[in-house]
């Protein structure tokens, strides 16, 4: 197998930090849950509110465990102490030379990225025999928090001019029509990459939306809005285009799995699903979708809509975040608008180029209605696994919310034709061993499974799936 390019590994690299970074963002919803539900006008209970901004308050420091954690090599937990350790280090440090500026975000974020680095160096060294039991730790605890007291250095020079430029970014040119539209874009362009997490967390480090969070408020108030027309409205209206084309060219229509995926991100707003159902099998859905996505946040920009979010733009965020944006209440008719155009482009685009779903005659797939999707979680992951070839077909796995990425000895071994009967929305073969399975909420159940099935055989499974097993 030839080896990585450059650009692969720097790809690999930022999708392993994307997949991190998915932890501390998925805590945000709680603690506005929280902090809403103890004010004075819900449940006037002062401890909720208290404990959701406790969360807001320590976030940096949540940042830092997170990503120390997410990219250890067997999730483990001295990497996550050594993590919150070091951001106690650099903050401290930061804010005695330069106490006037916010950093704190960005030093969680340095020093988990730094924990990680170091951690997965120290490794490779080699303790003299009488300290030996310590080297899997050891070296890695002592030389990260070396590190990430020297890092304060430039650290203190940069960072100003850095934060500075952010926040110019975040109040100038992304609250411009202009800049909405190009940032509406990238953010779901880089949806298949996973590098959207990424992208938000950078634009993120600006003042304004570091103020936000410090006061429990919606972050990226000013040119977020966009986001909602389209999870709330508008790829439902694409699930509802594609349920109709199915019907009228009498294939399954697979009303359900099509209706779950509405809801999920109508509501939560999760549509990782959705987007995977077209990204790699329909790329002009996908262009479709992410220029519409540009024009809503275009539009909301122009009309003068800023509605935060806490976590996805689903129905929970907009009703968090509705009492301290402006003009919220005009997202609900736009995304009407919203929910109509996707549906009516969507159906148009079909209608030349049809999706790549299962394409089974509907009277073909009638008898084989019968053979129903185990309930079991355990059954369900054993079935998987003959589908993927076995145990000892499968070399590594990571969870990423709704999907699961895979390594494996041989794809040859891999049915692909069982996977859609298993309840997998859509799946992607990246090479000649690895895919991505997209399976919606059950991804984390089934990884969880597949798990405790390996450790009971003791066959060792990897955290990496982008390389290759020793």
């Amino acid at each position: 197998m030839p080896a990585p390019t450059a650009r692969q590994t720097l790809t690999q690299a930022l999708q392993r930090l994307g997949y991190a970074l998915l932890l501390p963002v998925s805590i945000l919803p709680l603690a506005a849950l929280l902090h809403r539900l103890g004010q004075p006008d819900v449940l006037d209970l002062a401890v909720l509110s208290l404990a959701g901004q406790a969360l807001f308050g320590q976030m940096p420091l949540i940042y830092a465990v997170a990503i120390a954690f997410g990219l250890s090599r067997q999730g483990q937990g001295i990497q996550a102490l050594a993590g919150a350790i070091n951001f106690l280090l650099l903050s401290s440090a930061f804010n005695t030379l330069s106490p006037g500026l916010h950093a704190d975000m960005i030093c969680g974020i340095l020093a988990g990225l730094t924990t990680a680095l170091i951690f997965s160096w120290s490794r490779t060294l080699r303790l003299p025999g009488w300290l030996r039991p310590l080297q899997e730790d050891l070296p890695g605890l002592l030389i990260s928090a070396l590190a990430c007291l020297l890092l304060v250095i430039p650290l203190f020079l940069f960072w100003p001019m850095l934060e500075a430029g952010i926040s110019q970014v975040d109040t100038h040119l992304l609250t411009t029509p202009f800049g909405a539209f190009c940032y509406g874009v990238l953010n779901r362009l880089l949806i298949p990459l996973g590098l959207h997490q990424v992208l938000g967390s950078l634009v993120g480090l600006g003042e304004s939306n570091l103020q936000a969070l410090a006061s429990a408020q919606p972050l990226h108030e000013g040119y977020f809005a966009g986001l909602y027309p389209v999870i709330m409205f508008g790829l439902p209206g694409a699930c509802f285009a594609i349920w109709v084309h199915r019907k009228r060219l009498q294939r399954l229509p697979q009303g359900g799995m099509l209706l779950t995926l509405a809801l999920t991100s109508a509501l939560v707003g999760i549509t990782e699903p959705i987007e995977f159902l077209f990204a790699f099998t329909a790329p002009w859905l996908f262009l479709a979708h992410t220029l519409l996505t540009g024009i809503s946040f275009a539009v909301c920009s122009g009309l003068g809509i800023k509605v935060g979010s806490y976590f996805s733009a689903g129905l929970l965020d907009l009703v968090l975040s509705y009492a301290a944006g402006e003009h919220s209440f005009w997202l609900i008719p736009l995304g009407i608008l919203f929910f109509v155009a996707y549906a009516l482009l969507f159906s148009l685009l079909l209608e030349r180029s049809p999706l790549s779903l299962p394409s089974r005659t509907l009277a073909e797939d009638l008898p084989q209605l019968a053979n129903v999707t185990p309930t079991d979680p355990q059954m369900l992951a054993i079935q998987f696994l003959k589908v993927l070839g076995g145990m000892d077909n499968l070399q590594a796995m990571s969870v990423c919310l709704t999907r699961l990425s895979l390594r494996v000895g041989d794809m040859a071994l891999v049915d692909q034709s069982r996977l859609t009967a298993l309840g997998s929305l859509s799946w992607i073969v990246l090479n000649d061993h690895q895919l991505v399975l997209v399976l919606g909420p059950n991804a984390g159940l089934i990884e969880g499974q597949i798990r405790m099935l390996a450790e009971r055989q003791s066959v060792p499974l990897g955290l990496e799936p982008g390389k290759a097993q020793p």
